[in-house]
């Protein structure tokens, strides 16, 4: 057996497997439960789908036409409104204390 898919999840490589069996490769998942053992973590390359070394070529090819059919994945862009937010925020603050301090002067009773 070799492994033709490194899933993220079990079901992940059930996905996979499901799509193999579907076009007559059979084929069985290594490390589903592995991710219990750990916890909620993610079990990084523990879980596999395997195939027998003769339907590789062919489960590899599917796996790679299911993958170019995925879209690209987006890393986490920062948002140019946190930069905004936090100057608003701050010169809230300001405003707010320049406001508490005018009112504190100007309802203080003279000695």
């Amino acid at each position: 057996m070799k492994s033709v898919f490194e899933a993220s999840s079990g079901l992940d490589a059930h996905m996979i497997l499901s799509l193999l069996e579907q076009r007559g490769i059979s084929g069985q998942i290594e490390g589903e439960y592995l991710q219990g053992g750990i916890g909620e973590l993610q079990a990084m390359g523990f879980v596999r789908v395997m195939v027998a070394e003769l339907d590789y070529d062919e489960a590899r090819r599917i796996v790679g036409e299911w993958e170019a059919l995925q879209p690209p994945d987006e890393k986490a862009k920062p948002e140019e409104r946190t930069a905004v937010g936090l100057q608003l925020f701050f010169a809230g603050v300001l405003i707010g204390a320049a406001l508490m301090y005018w009112l504190l002067k100007l309802t203080a009773i003279p000695d």
